[in-house]
């Protein structure tokens, strides 16, 4: 779901690890879904799907699947997505 936030005042925003902060103006900025924590609402956003063999092999980044941003703004995205679960033995 998305929710957009207008007005004055403050919004906090946590994420895993550190956030990126990615400049979309330039050229076209891809993110994989679970990783995006929010954006600009001036941005056209699609999706980007990936089919090259690297994907399906893991060669690739792993994502077949992308959030494609365009327009004047920014992206910002969590640098992980959470802690490796470990299982027990």
């Amino acid at each position: 779901f998305n929710t957009t936030i207008n007005g004055t005042g403050w919004v906090a925003v946590t994420t895993h690890g550190t956030p990126v902060l990615l400049d979309a103006a330039q050229m076209p900025t891809y993110a994989d879904g679970q990783s995006a924590v929010c954006w600009s609402t001036s941005l056209h956003v699609g999706v980007n799907r990936t089919m090259k063999a690297g994907a399906l092999i893991g060669r690739g980044s792993g994502e077949a699947i992308q959030l494609a941003f365009q327009g004047q703004g920014f992206v910002l995205v969590q640098a992980s997505e959470g802690a490796p679960v470990v299982q027990a033995s």
